[in-house]
């Protein structure tokens, strides 16, 4: 039975959207998703979301992995406070500075269930 929907929404054999069957592939999902917005990007609920891209906007190299980290902590701590960051890298070559993006690696836990870990690569 499928929990729900996997990120980014596409077509699906049958039905509308791929849907997730099992539970780290949905939270797989949500955290991606979380990360991904922007706080007051989803309309009705201008709280969710994550600050890391107004970090990587600034683009200060001294407080870059420390402001970065740090926003997506309070993110998982508010939306998702049932998993816990383990490794966070981010990565920025001059010509993603150029462009305001980076690379974050970033893998994570089950709080109550340790040995359930994941891991992600997202581009900002």
């Amino acid at each position: 039975m499928p929990i729900g929907f996997t990120l980014p929404l596409r077509r699906a054999d049958s039905g509308y959207f791929e849907m997730s069957n099992d539970l780290m592939t949905q939270i797989k999902s949500n955290f991606i998703n979380l990360v991904s917005t922007m706080k007051g990007e989803r309309t009705g609920n201008l709280t969710f979301g994550c600050d890391i891209h107004r970090v990587i906007f600034d683009l200060n190299d001294d407080d870059l992995y420390s402001e970065a980290k740090r926003t997506v902590e309070e993110a998982v701590a508010e939306w998702m406070p049932y998993i816990e960051l383990e490794n966070f890298e981010i990565s920025t070559t001059e010509e993603d500075k150029d462009r305001y993006t980076a690379k974050i690696y970033m893998s994570y836990r089950l709080i109550e269930t340790p040995d359930l870990t994941d891991e992600v690569l997202i581009q900002i």
